[in-house]
């Protein structure tokens, strides 16, 4: 595997508005706090389209991540031109074992190999949560079940086969969210869970896959969950998880990239809504290395081609910019791998495999 290691990039990732760049969308991404792009289903046509789109979003800044949710699924935002993917669950029910690994590594490596095409970086992808229980909505047939031997080896041929295929696989959502049923997109979320049962289970697959590929030093999205027996802010917001657990659960302090702050449980601090500037600060402060900003909470944003003007006017503050320029140089570098050399046979080989099976 080859890897190339970014360093100095903007700790916020934003979304655009449609499927072409506006002039301030332009000037929004040259501005230093911008490292990364999430990319949604309204910025998509074809793969043509989003692949001069990606060219033309890269073309502005050097050391800028283009990034998405591509999971399978009932969460996949590129269909046309792309492999439907099956779901986590769905790969966790094939019974023969053996097969169950092959088809794993062989999603992580097809989407992987697809996305890399249109020079995509980073997929958020895969989740490795436990689904401790069948009526959560949010993780809903986006896991690989409830058994944590299970979900690490399948896990593990995933990120195998992303990695091949040249996309930096991102561990979701730490240090779980099966231990919840509410959904941190509308609602706070509380947990009474306790540390060492977290230890024994939920925190597991965290831990193996992000030590067993220390090189990549695989990326881990933070959840917007407050464990009230451990501390008392969510855990993008936690020194305590980020910090000093997390110095005791992984081998190599891991880079961690928030889930959305625009969430609502990202919003509210002690039943407060607190701004935008103050939940980014919470975040770096905390352990975040970058934070995902987007308006998918408000559709009439993005209708109206307004992010970039709400991100200049909630994001791109004073404090946030100081903050930075003090502290980057020692911010974590992130890893990109580089494809291997026979991709394009893999691929074929594992389409032809996943039509056979009947994904």
């Amino acid at each position: 595997m080859s890897l190339t290691h970014l360093k100095n990039i903007g700790p916020l990732i934003i979304n655009l508005d449609g499927i072409e760049l506006s002039n301030s969308e332009r000037q929004l991404i040259q501005h230093q706090l911008v490292g990364g792009i999430i990319l949604f289903s309204h910025n998509f046509i074809s793969k043509k389209q989003l692949k001069s789109f990606v060219n033309d979003i890269k073309s502005i800044k050097d050391n800028l991540l283009i990034t998405i949710d591509h999971e399978g699924g009932r969460v996949q935002r590129l269909m046309n031109g792309f492999t439907r993917l099956p779901s986590f669950e769905k790969i966790s029910e094939i019974k023969d074992a053996d097969l169950r690994a092959q088809i794993a590594y062989q999603v992580g490596y097809i989407s992987g190999y697809e996305l890399s095409k249109i020079s995509i970086d980073i997929n958020y992808s895969p989740v490795v949560d436990i689904n401790h229980n069948k009526t959560n909505n949010l993780l809903k047939d986006r896991t690989f079940g409830d058994n944590v031997d299970n979900i690490i080896s399948l896990a593990n041929e995933y990120v195998k086969g992303s990695l091949d295929a040249g996309i930096l696989p991102v561990l979701k959502h730490f240090p779980g969210h099966g231990r919840v049923i509410t959904d941190s997109h509308t609602e706070e979320c509380f947990s009474d869970v306790k540390m060492n049962e977290l230890l024994d289970t939920d925190i597991l697959p965290f831990k193996i896959l992000h030590d067993q590929y220390a090189e990549a030093n695989l990326p881990i999205m933070t959840n917007h969950i407050l464990y009230k027996n451990i501390d008392e802010f969510i855990t993008t917001y936690s020194e305590e998880w980020l910090i000093r657990q997390s110095n005791m659960i992984f081998s190599k302090k891991p880079f961690f990239i928030s889930d959305d702050v625009e969430m609502f449980s990202a919003t509210v601090l002690d039943g407060k809504k607190i701004s935008c500037e103050k939940r980014v600060l919470l975040a770096l402060r905390a352990g975040c290395r970058m934070i995902i900003a987007t308006t998918m909470q408000d559709n009439k944003i993005i209708k109206n081609k307004a992010s970039p003007q709400y991100f200049k006017k909630n994001y791109l503050t004073d404090d946030i910019i100081k903050y930075f320029e003090k502290n980057h140089d020692k911010m974590s570098k992130i890893v990109i791998p580089k494809a291997i050399d026979e991709s394009r046979e893999r691929y074929g080989e594992c389409l032809v495999n996943m039509k056979q099976m009947g994904l």
